[in-house]
């Protein structure tokens, strides 16, 4: 039979790995947490800039022609830019 010293020991041997492991453990998730907290705010980030770079860039293409709507379809007129007329059509469909 096995001596009731050595069972005391196993006992609280495995108490006190038990404890140590779930405090690691514990740190090890709360770090992985805050790495996912802080990618995702820096996921946001990124798409604020990017919706702002877009409505900067198309407030930049508007100030750059100023009337896009105001564009006819005149094909006999020699200064008519077809290019400039489906880009306007474009804007107004978005």
């Amino acid at each position: 039979m096995v001596n009731q010293a050595f069972v005391n020991v196993g006992r609280w041997s495995a108490l006190a790995f038990g404890l140590v492991y779930g405090y690691t453990h514990n740190i090890s998730l709360n770090k992985q947490a805050e790495e996912q907290q802080k990618l995702a705010e820096y996921r946001h980030k990124e798409s604020l800039i990017a919706q702002a770079k877009a409505a900067y860039a198309k407030q930049q293409l508007i100030k750059a022609d100023p009337s896009p709507v105001a564009m006819e379809l005149d094909f006999e007129n020699p200064d008519f830019d077809f290019e400039k007329y489906l880009a306007s059509v474009t804007i107004d469909e978005q």
